[in-house]
């Protein structure tokens, strides 16, 4: 019995479920992902400011390459981003009744 009482203590010391680590990472993500969106708000921005001045066919050639270059991986990042938070909020749902069942758990091993 003595035994079993110190792997309990073993598992409580030794196990750590971060629940809050889900929450505080996919504000995060959504954060970048608003940091994304006006990075590609302010090259738009500074694009149709080069399109006034760049008015010729290589001006609008040198535009279109600068869209695709620049905003195209930054639309395809924020597209991975956004996946990325959404899956943590999903995760952390569907892990609630772990995190539950782990604060029963260790109540009753400290009640013990």
């Amino acid at each position: 019995m003595a035994n079993l009482f110190s792997e309990l203590h073993d598992f409580k010391t030794n196990i750590v479920i971060e629940e809050e680590a889900f929450t505080t990472a996919a504000n995060e993500f959504d954060e970048l992902s608003g940091k994304i969106d006006s990075l590609m708000k302010d090259i738009n921005e500074m694009l149709n400011d080069l399109k006034t001045g760049f008015d010729t066919p290589a001006g609008h050639k040198f535009v279109k390459s600068c869209e695709s270059t620049l905003l195209e991986p930054l639309k395809q990042q924020r597209i991975v981003v956004t996946h990325i938070s959404e899956n943590l909020k999903t995760a952390k749902t569907m892990y609630e009744s772990v995190f539950n069942e782990y604060r029963e758990v260790v109540n009753a091993m400290n009640t013990e």
